[in-house]
Order: C-alpha cells, then structure tokens, then sequence
C-alpha cells in the first residue's frame, strides 16, 4: 500500500493503483464515514470541475440528496453538458426527465421483464455448456457474457457480437488513462450506435428499445436523432457493466465461500435476498455526480450552486448506522433498503431486468455446478474504474456434467 487509510480518505481517488485491493477500498470508505459526513476529492476524471468535487459517503446523506432533485440536480456542470451530444435520461431532471421516463418504463415493468426469464435461463445455460462437460472453466464468461446478449438480443434489438466491443469501448471510456483515450472511446461508443440506429430507420418495426427510442414523443415532438443515439448509449453502458460487476462479484464470493454456496444451493428459496445482499456488499455504485442548483445546507456543510457532489452508493451500503454487521455478506439479511439501484426520480430504470439476470444466474450455476470451487493454480483478476467493479476472470474446477440436452 503506497498511502495510509487517512492520505486515501482525505483526497479519495477511486483510479488509484491501491483500490486494486478491494477489501481496503471499504476500509478508506470507513474511515470517509467516521470522519465527516462529507470527504472531498480532486481527481479529475469523476467529475467536470477542476477544483475538486465533495462525495457523501454515509447512508442519510446519500439518500437525501438522491432524494432532493432541486438542489442537487443530475444536470451536469457546464463543462460536463459540453461533452454530451444529446439530453441523457439520468442527466436530466422532473420535469422533462419524468417525461422520459414515462416513455421507457412500460417496456421495463415487471411483467414485461418477467416473460424473459426462459430466454435468460436458456442463455445462460448455453454459456454454460461451453465448458461444463471440461470439469473447469471461467465463471465471469457467464457474467460477463449473460447480461450483454440478453439486453442486445431480447432488449436493445443489436447483434450480439457487438457486445464485446461495447465493453471494451465502456471500459475505456470510464477508465483509460488519458482524457484522450477516453474521450476517443466515447466517440468510438457514439459512432457505432449511430450507424446502428440509422441502418435501423429504414428498416421494418421492431418490438425493441431502439423502436421504442425512434418512435418516442415529448410534449407532441419526436426525440432528437442525437437524444436518440445519447440515450442508447446509456441504456447499453447500464445495461452491461453494473449487473456483470455484481454477478461476477457474487460468482467468486461463493467460490471463497463454500458454506454460503452449500447453503444457497440446499436453500433456494432464499436467493431472492441473497441477490439483494450481494448487490448492497459489493454491486453498487462507487460515484455518480450531482450539480448544485441553488444554496443548500445538509447535515451542516453548505453547498453553493455550481459544485459538484458524488453520492457514493457503496460506502452508503457499508453504512453501520443502517446495516448491521454491514461489512458481512449476510445471505438472508432482512430489511435491506440498498441503495444498489439509487433512489427517488432517478431510480435504476433497469433494476427488474438486473435483478432477474444476476437471479438466474445465479440459479443456472449452482443448480448445474453446486460444487464449484477456485481452480489450484488459478487467478482471479479483479478490475475496477471510476463507476463500478468486478471480477474479469474466475476460473473453478467442479464435477463435470452435462451439456443442455437443447
């Protein structure tokens, strides 16, 4: 460790080459939470505004303000609006964003999300079979992988070979080393939805999220091309990073942890918490921006317009205050009030398609490889960047089985 808990939680930098330990990323957190209802950093690449940026860090806070869209606004700064190509759902705030939205929930309800579930299953058993019958394998293929073609092939209505380089382009754009790459990555993204969209338009209807983007209305106007492409850009950068993170985070967990993974497999029943749980220990977001609108005053700190707040959903979920034993992963824990999929107007748009994902996939491993463990001589490889983390490998050894009879 090249700095001390107290130099990391006094200018707190989630790029830094320590956080590639995880377990003392949570410590830095604890010591943010002990010390002041609000910490501060200056690493640039969270935020637009050079001076630096304040991050809430406890449970109440952090719920407050995702809570209070009229001070602390999801319109960005100046000089983050300069950056974007279109009016993004979660930069937008009520009431335009209410509008939005209300164009977009019916195609993630329930009941919508809910008729998926054989297709999701049967895609993840395919991921499976890929290596079953070897005896070993990489279990973040399946996290990795599920999600994507899911949401390319049933939500988004793309090829699912482009969602490798999705991915990557995401990757980049959240945690390349220079502003440049960065910036590049983005513009890759843009580019090769554009073309997608617009080869879309001359082409017959279909039942899917781009259709429901080219077709929407607000206020009796059709969605700019621009606010098109903008917002498939969000739906795909949500749609793969944040549930393979959490997937492939519970996937290695229960790999380290044989008597949860025994438990879950002889108690089924209870994976609908433990999906909850493993999304409040380690599947939530590190850091999404807020703009003062106006003066505001919160648990004693004056913010004035113009600066920037992250509210830190992860540290939030260690919160001791709110979550008892909050640093153990409690497979049945009950009164889980997380805040995995944020809170208030801008609530995880996606949270029942995430859930139902991260659920089956979990039920198809250890339904299929109950006795999975890590793989001798094998690596994990952990990775993070500036929004989420997760595992990109996991390799495990189990008893070999049989592929799919379909």
């Amino acid at each position: 460790m090249t700095r001390s808990l107290e130099e990391h939680a006094q200018n707190w930098d989630l790029r830094h080459e320590d956080f590639g330990d995880n377990d003392l990323l949570y410590d830095v957190y604890t010591v943010m939470r002990e010390k002041s209802p609000f910490a501060h950093t200056d690493a640039p690449f969270l935020f637009a505004k050079p001076e630096g940026a304040w991050v809430a860090t406890r449970y109440a806070e952090c719920y407050k303000i995702l809570q209070d869209w009229e001070h602390f606004s999801s319109n960005p700064t100046p000089e983050g609006a300069e950056k974007l190509t279109g009016d993004m759902l979660v930069t937008l705030d009520p009431p335009r964003q209410q509008k939005f939205r209300k164009v977009l929930n019916p195609y993630f309800s329930p009941a919508r999300m809910k008729a998926l579930r054989p297709q999701i299953a049967a895609e993840t058993d395919c991921l499976i079979d890929e290596f079953i019958e070897d005896g070993t394998g990489d279990l973040a293929q399946v996290a990795w992988r599920q999600p994507g073609i899911v949401f390319f092939k049933y939500v988004l209505g793309m090829p699912i070979d482009d969602v490798g380089l999705c991915i990557e382009l995401t990757d980049t754009a959240l945690n390349g080393d220079t502003e440049d790459a960065r910036m590049a990555a983005w513009g890759g993204m843009y580019q090769h939805l554009h073309d997608a969209i617009s080869a879309r338009t001359s082409q017959p209807p279909q039942d899917d999220m781009i259709d429901v983007l080219l077709s929407a209305e607000i206020d009796g106007e059709k969605l700019s091309f621009a606010d098109i492409v903008t917002n498939a850009m969000l739906l795909v950068q949500a749609g793969l990073e944040t549930t393979a993170s959490a997937m492939s985070f519970a996937f290695h967990y229960l790999a380290t942890h044989p008597e949860d993974r025994d438990r879950l497999v002889r108690e089924p029943d209870i994976l609908p918490r433990a999906v909850e749980e493993f999304i409040r220990f380690a599947g939530s977001i590190h850091g999404l921006p807020r703009t003062i609108a106006k003066e505001v005053e919160l648990s004693g700190h004056t913010f004035c317009p113009g600066d920037s707040v992250l509210v830190n959903f992860a540290s939030a979920n260690r919160d001791t205050a709110v979550f008892p034993d909050a640093d153990r992963c409690i497979l049945d824990r009950r009164d889980n009030r997380h805040l995995g999929f944020g809170a208030g107007v801008h609530r995880c748009l996606g949270s029942n398609l995430a859930r139902l994902e991260f659920h089956v996939g979990l039920e198809r491993v250890l339904a299929r490889l109950p006795d999975y463990t890590p793989a001798p001589g094998g690596e994990a490889v952990f990775h993070g960047n500036s929004v989420t983390r997760g595992y990109r490998q996991i390799p495990v050894v189990f008893t070999r089985g049989r592929r799919c009879a379909a």
